[in-house]
């Protein structure tokens, strides 16, 4: 704060802005760097328990990589604070850019709402041909984490999150066999998702009969557990926010008067 401060002293305060914004995209686009290699690598071949080892190892890495990641935003808002007590202009800038992180989900957020717990069903199936298509009922699949997800957003969750992984808005939920990808990150059931707002319309939009709980449980109430909770905490998206293609349009020569 201290070198902070003498900057400001000098008249040097976008310098010292620049600077840190610098510093700390390095830092972060380094770390999404290695999480996008972790991401995208395949596993070994070889026996299933070499498999499940390179699983649990390749599991780990992410977590530590988003827990960096998380760390590095984190301390960037104390910074950017920081500069924001330095002016009244930087101020005004710094609530504005908190608001924008805010709506892109870029940071933890706690408040009241409910978690919901979906797992596959333990009822066991026969070997036919028409019991192993039945069989498919009895796994929760990835539409169902989607009709979930918009049902929340519909009633007005305002942060949700599947099994830690914030959903944003380029979130994709898609399925690859048992397995099913949330932000590119492998998730297995059972999934929890967890949704801040007024608990009771958000409760009120799952239970609507005829719905996506409805179904899940008509074929197996153990498939659903569903609670309302006064206080839930939703990590921030920790996957990378890098546009390659899309561009902010230039501004209208209207606009530029």
């Amino acid at each position: 704060m201290s070198w902070l401060t003498n900057q400001f002293s000098r008249g040097n305060f976008w310098l010292a802005f620049f600077v840190m914004w610098l510093i700390l995209g390095l830092l972060v686009g380094s770390a999404l760097r290695a999480q996008h290699h972790i991401r995208t690598e395949e596993l070994p071949s070889g026996r299933f328990p070499d498999l499940a080892r390179a699983y649990v190892k390749e599991k780990k890495t992410v977590t530590d990589l988003e827990t960096e990641i998380r760390q590095l935003r984190d301390n960037n808002t104390k910074l950017e604070n920081a500069l924001a007590s330095g002016t009244q202009q930087a101020k005004v800038l710094n609530d504005g850019l908190q608001e924008a992180k805010m709506l892109a989900g870029l940071v933890e957020v706690e408040g009241p709402g409910l978690q919901l717990v979906l797992s596959d069903s333990t009822k066991k199936v026969g070997e036919s041909a028409t019991d192993a298509a039945l069989a498919e009922i009895f796994i929760i699949h990835d539409y169902d984490l989607l009709r979930v997800v918009n049902e929340l957003k519909q009633a007005g969750a305002e942060a949700i999150a599947v099994n830690g992984q914030r959903i944003v808005a380029n979130t994709a939920i898609r399925c690859t066999g048992p397995i099913i990808y949330v932000n590119d990150i492998k998730l297995a059931s059972p999934f929890t998702i967890e949704a801040i707002g007024d608990p009771n319309t958000l409760l009120g939009a799952l239970k609507t009969p005829g719905g996506v709980l409805s179904d899940l449980e008509n074929t197996d109430p153990k498939m659903v557990k569903l609670t309302t909770k006064e206080k839930i905490l939703i990590p921030a998206f920790a996957g990378s926010t890098k546009y390659n293609w899309a561009k902010p349009t230039a501004p209208k020569a209207s606009e530029k008067k």
